[in-house]
């Protein structure tokens, strides 16, 4: 029988789905029944399947979904037969949405004492993955930890509990997970965990406003991640917090090195270090030498800003319009604006003004940040991606509407 999806409404087809799965088991019982029926008297237990049946197909075809579902299901009887048909049951209810549904399904599977070991636990780990949809993380949290002890189930447990973790804020908790799935998977988590150790530095930074306890945390992450460039970043503005500027300098120093995108974030707090230093010249060198190795137009801007101090405007926007003849940017397109804004003419003025003001809301509905896993955009930087939940992966926009 070719049946074409595209042809039905979503919900009818899922449970056409369902259908092809029940059937098939409702046959087979009808056929031992059946056989069950030339030795004995028909039961009032083959009666009574027999009106479930047809009471199913009715609500079938009146498209009474929901009842007809519940109809087949309350139809099986659960053995090792059946067991793996009420797992895929619960698993489409889960995928649909109907959770409720999905937990209803695999609590029946856990509480008949007929069922095995081994299928118990399989239904247990399903009903933790409901538990997860649902957003009940402290009953996820109970059955992925009595699973864990499990050898089969062992690895999918310790995923979930990082998960959960992770939603949770439990940093502590998620590196001691991570630690063990790492092994146990034979892969490598060292981006996570480093950034797990950089989350607990921010509490104890930004929060707790605790730089030295923040300070242990950031080696612990770079000893597991020597390339973390947010450690590199929060140790930077831990030396500028303790008003440790040359530190502060030799840490964005590093940033660049490592991640020179991520240099935007520090921008103002090098510039600041600089000057605490009395060492504007030392600052000029530093944003030089980033923009010689590739960073953006927010050090193109910063220095312009530099020469604009020493030099004047029209040396400042000569430096910014030939940076962007070589890296268009719409940003530096609105300092060049600025810059001739303050020297035209009067009868020059209303149209430069009009042109700042489409540049500046040009910029004002763009996103800042881009992921270069699932292409999540946004103003704000998430060091994990809220869409693909990915560590790391989110940075500034770069090209002509970016750095």
């Amino acid at each position: 029988m070719n049946i074409n999806k595209g042809f039905l409404p979503i919900r009818m087809y899922e449970l056409f789905i369902i259908v092809v799965i029940l059937l098939p088991i409702a046959w087979t019982l009808g056929y031992f029944n059946g056989r069950k029926a030339a030795k004995r008297k028909v039961s009032d237990n083959q009666v009574g399947f027999s009106k479930k049946y047809f009471v199913g197909l009715n609500y079938l075809l009146n498209e009474e979904s929901d009842k007809a579902i519940d109809t087949f299901v309350s139809m099986l009887e659960v053995d090792s037969e059946t067991v793996e048909t009420h797992l895929a049951l619960g698993n489409l209810f889960r995928r649909r949405g109907e959770v409720d549904r999905a937990i209803r399904i695999h609590q029946n599977l856990i509480a008949r004492p007929s069922l095995t070991s081994a299928h118990r636990k399989m239904s247990l780990l399903e009903l933790g993955y409901d538990y997860m949809a649902a957003g009940l993380l402290d009953r996820a949290e109970n059955i992925f930890r009595e699973l864990v002890r499990e050898q089969a189930h062992k690895t999918a447990s310790l995923k979930q509990l990082l998960q959960i973790y992770q939603q949770m804020k439990d940093w502590e908790s998620a590196i001691q997970v991570a630690e063990k799935l790492q092994v146990d998977a034979s892969g490598s988590l060292k981006t996570e965990i480093a950034h797990f150790y950089c989350e607990m530095a921010e509490n104890r930074l930004y929060i707790e406003k605790q730089p030295k306890e923040a300070q242990q945390f950031i080696k612990k992450a770079l000893n597991v991640d020597a390339y973390c460039a947010r450690a590199t970043l929060i140790s930077g503005d831990i030396e500028y917090s303790l008003g440790r500027y040359k530190h502060a300098v030799k840490a964005y120093r590093e940033l660049v090195k490592q991640d020179i995108e991520l240099l935007p974030e520090a921008i103002e707090k090098i510039k600041s270090s600089f000057y605490q230093l009395n060492d504007k010249k030392g600052l000029a060198v530093f944003l030089q030498n980033a923009i010689e190795q590739g960073a953006g137009v927010s050090c193109i801007l910063s220095y312009a800003e530099e020469v604009r101090h020493v030099k004047g405007d029209r040396a400042a926007g000569e430096y910014i319009a030939y940076q962007m003849s070589q890296h268009p940017s719409v940003k530096g397109l609105l300092k060049l604006i600025e810059l001739h804004l303050k020297h035209a003419s009067e009868s020059a003025q209303p149209s430069l003004k009009m042109l700042q003001d489409v540049v500046s809301k040009l910029l004002e509905n763009k996103p800042i940040y881009h992921c270069g896993q699932c292409g999540f955009d946004s103003k704000t930087l998430f060091w994990q991606c809220p869409g693909c939940k990915s560590w790391g992966s989110v940075k500034p926009i770069q090209g002509i509407e970016g750095e």
